[in-house]
């Protein structure tokens, strides 16, 4: 009797039990049922970002039909974007623009979801630096090595120092003589040759970077001056040897005078060798009463083939004692039918010759005193006297021919015979393109760039 109690018993707290575990389930079973089923949308296919300058783009292909929007968030979930999706999308390349983003590097979270927003795809993280003004102050403009500017063909030829990283072009803008701006870009190359159209001034350069081969935007260093020098095109005026030569009128700006220099340089070229042939002189060997028989020359000489001559002449008076000729003879030659390039530099104590910018000859000078001439300066030929015939024409061709009361360097000679000079160039006193011959009244001129000492053309025909 007792085991049957004691069964009874154990029965009915079993079947207690069962009743309780059957209402927690049922309550789990509700739970379900009240909320749904969780359900996850296919994961966004084929996406990547694209960075810019303050911006980004994601780009992406959904497969999933159930998905009607994207939601991206970024900065901690603080900032977010739903980007709808157009009907009939699945399987396109489709793109979301992210504007007005803070320049740093961001991390974006990328979600698709249902319309009810109940079923959302496994989040997709993308990582990538966002570019901006921090960016682009950091970069800076490829070196310029040197550049020369054609002024005949309107070539512009840049000799770049070494490509920098992540750079893609140089972009190279100037003004018109139209005062239209105008652009060009050019390549990344170690030499860079650009026609100039229509080219007047301003010009400036700057280069363009793109930071990582996807990114959105190009950017550029500020911009600045590319300074050039004008490849030097010699180009002059021809002489017939017979009857051809300029003149320009006496001045002091062409004398020596007590404790000055004076530089003349100039460009020739000549077939002949073996002629004396007279290019630059200020000097009368007689009847200059006031000053005696003081000036300068420059010639070729007859003796020597293809040789030179410089000389100052400095005795005061006719006749008296203290001075006299000194010459300079050099060994060296020039080359026939070939631009050679002459300076002479007169200076207290000594003057000096150069051949294409190397000196040749020096001599001793003695400039304590003037060294004054009444004669004009004759180009091509000399007057020996103020009633004498003109002799030592010369036959072939001078250009770019200039005076300069400073004594050249060496370096000031290397400059001078590579680039165009203007009229306010320190120390010039005067100078001549020859072969911008122009017709003033009943005269050929070739006018000084400063405005002060034109050049008479004698011997040439009017056009």
């Amino acid at each position: 009797m007792k085991a049957l109690l004691k069964y009874q018993i154990w029965m009915w707290i079993m079947l207690s039990v069962g009743i309780c575990s059957c209402d927690r389930m049922n309550d789990l079973h509700d739970e379900y049922l009240q909320r749904g089923e969780k359900t996850y949308l296919s994961k966004i296919d084929s996406i990547e970002i694209l960075p810019g300058n303050q911006r980004a783009k994601i780009r992406f292909t959904n497969m999933d039909p159930k998905a009607k929007s994207i939601a991206v968030f970024w900065r901690s979930r603080t900032d977010s974007l739903i980007f709808s999706l157009p009907e009939q999308h699945v399987g396109k390349e489709l793109e979301i623009d992210l504007l007005d983003l803070p320049e740093d590097y961001l991390t974006f979270e990328v979600v698709s979801r249902s319309a009810d927003g109940m079923s959302k795809s496994l989040i997709k993280e993308l990582s990538t630096r966002i570019y901006g003004a921090q960016y682009q102050t950091s970069l800076n403009s490829r070196v310029v090595k040197s550049a020369t500017y054609n002024k005949s063909t309107f070539l512009l030829n840049v000799n770049w120092g070494g490509a920098l990283d992540n750079a893609v072009n140089v972009e190279i803008s100037y003004q018109g003589i139209d005062d239209k701006e105008r652009r060009e870009v050019l390549p990344i190359e170690d030499l860079s040759m650009l026609y100039l159209n229509l080219f007047k001034d301003g010009l400036q350069y700057r280069t363009a970077y793109v930071p990582v081969e996807n990114s959105l935007d190009t950017f550029y260093s500020n911009p600045v001056d590319l300074a050039y020098s004008n490849e030097k095109i010699i180009s002059g005026l021809n002489f017939n040897g017979l009857n051809q030569y300029l003149r320009i009128t006496n001045h002091n700006d062409f004398n020596i005078l007590e404790g000055e220099s004076l530089s003349i340089s100039f460009w020739a070229k000549t077939s002949v060798g073996t002629a004396v042939q007279r290019l630059i002189n200020k000097r009368y060997s007689a009847g200059d009463t006031d000053n005696g028989h003081t000036g300068y020359g420059i010639a070729l000489l007859g003796g020597a083939p293809n040789s030179f001559k410089a000389y100052p002449n400095w005795n005061y008076k006719a006749g008296a004692s203290g001075g006299g000729a000194t010459d300079i003879i050099p060994t060296a030659t020039y080359k026939p039918d070939e631009w050679f390039h002459v300076t002479v530099v007169f200076e207290v104590g000594n003057f000096t010759l150069y051949l294409n910018g190397v000196q040749i000859g020096k001599n001793s000078f003695n400039i304590a005193k003037s060294t004054v001439s009444s004669s004009d300066v004759y180009v091509g030929t000399w007057l020996s006297a103020p009633t004498a015939a003109l002799q030592g024409f010369f036959k072939g061709e001078m250009a770019d021919l200039r005076f300069w009361k400073k004594a050249l360097t060496v370096n000031d000679i290397a400059i001078d015979m590579k680039t165009d000079v203007q009229a306010n160039t320190l120390g010039l006193v005067a100078a001549y393109d020859l072969s911008k011959v122009q017709t003033i009244g009943s005269n050929l001129v070739i006018p000084d760039i400063k405005g002060k000492h034109p050049a008479v053309v004698y011997g040439h025909i009017k056009p």
